[in-house]
């Protein structure tokens, strides 16, 4: 089992939900107007100064499932690279 953690444009949301649902993903936890600064990124702060914002999701992905999500999730960033979708994996033991 897999925990994922996207952090992303949100103009790219629509894009991210649309591979979560062709991967079969129905269950996931959603942050609107995440604000911060990535390693090789402007600053998102949503203010006059740094304008914009991101998403957060987070997805705990099980079995067969895993391949699929990962690799739509790693192709989708790939051609959104420029534009900031970053994809943290963690190794997920249990959901209790």
């Amino acid at each position: 089992m897999k925990f994922l953690l996207m952090v992303y444009n949100v103009d790219f949301d629509d894009d991210v939900m649309e591979t979560l649902q062709t991967c079969c993903v129905t269950g996931y936890t959603k942050w609107n107007k995440v604000l911060g600064k990535g390693k090789n990124s402007v600053p998102k702060l949503d203010n006059a100064v740094w304008p914009g914002y991101n998403c957060a999701l987070a997805v705990a992905v099980e079995g067969e499932k895993e391949d699929a999500v990962i690799e739509n999730l790693s192709n989708l960033s790939q051609r959104h690279k420029s534009a900031g979708i970053k994809i943290y994996e963690w190794p997920l033991l249990r959901i209790i």
